[in-house]
């Protein structure tokens, strides 16, 4: 891989720091319209509104507390007692843009892979709340409560593709959670319009292109869609569009995000 497929965020810390500000206050806004807690959510099978509001407040608690450490934090306890969950949740996701911006990109960190810096937790976090941002809206569109509307610049959607093949991916694969993709597949990443935006691709076993023998593997085939249409598709959030079922198949079954 090149330094580029595996850097921890995009050039501009500050923006993507902003931007994740942004859209903590979108979730905690959204989860203010929560009219039943115990709601299921869609995307994330077994889990309630609640379940999803208190995974994401505690994942930044948790991020937050990478920050400066040396090895992986404990999960952070739950401190918010008689406090309106939407609230508790904007103070944990407030606490951990306050950290980043204190901290600056080449903060010493804990991180799940790469250079061990702050900027890691910018990227991931960003994409964490992204994603889950999206689990909130279905829910809430599904009867959870007042409808909140998603959506995702081309510019993130194609970084979160990057961090699945470049970093989730080969995590993965190294923790033996999945043999890997058996072949290379194409990611062909449109805008909106339909315009070229990125090509990608995802290795044969998750590390590298070449089989056991030397030779070059095998490709799979290509998925072509929107960055979001792919962003959600990795995630598990939605189909892999231009894909065939076998293909679409053996993405799922590589495992390619946790």
């Amino acid at each position: 891989m090149t330094q580029s497929d595996t850097a921890a965020l995009p050039p501009d810390f500050a923006s993507a720091v902003g931007r994740l500000d942004e859209l903590t206050a979108q979730f905690a806004a959204a989860a203010g319209r929560v009219g039943h807690w115990d709601a299921p959510v869609p995307t994330c099978p077994g889990w309630s509104v609640r379940d999803l509001v208190l995974h994401l407040g505690t994942i930044h608690g948790w991020a937050t507390a990478a920050i400066g450490a040396e090895h992986a934090p404990a999960d952070p306890p739950f401190d918010g007692e008689g406090i309106p969950l939407p609230k508790w949740y904007r103070s944990r996701s407030a606490s951990l843009v306050e950290a980043l911006r204190a901290a600056g990109p080449e903060a010493p960190a804990w991180t799940l892979w790469g250079d061990r810096v702050a900027a890691f937790w910018a990227r991931r976090q960003l994409h964490e709340t992204a994603v889950h941002a999206y689990d909130l809206s279905v829910a809430l569109a599904a009867g959870a409560g007042e409808p909140a509307p998603w959506s995702v610049p081309d510019a993130v959607a194609l970084d979160g593709l990057r961090e699945v093949i470049a970093g989730f991916y080969p995590r993965q694969v190294r923790l033996g959670r999945t043999a890997g993709l058996p072949g290379v597949v194409r990611f062909e990443v449109r805008t909106d319009r339909g315009e070229p935006l990125a090509s990608l691709e995802a290795p044969a076993s998750g590390a590298d292109s070449s089989t056991n023998d030397g030779g070059a593997a095998p490709e799979l085939g290509a998925v072509a869609g929107t960055a979001a249409e792919l962003y959600l598709a990795v995630w598990g959030r939605g189909p892999y569009p231009g894909a065939s079922e076998e293909l679409a198949a053996a993405i799922r079954a590589a495992c390619l995000t946790p």
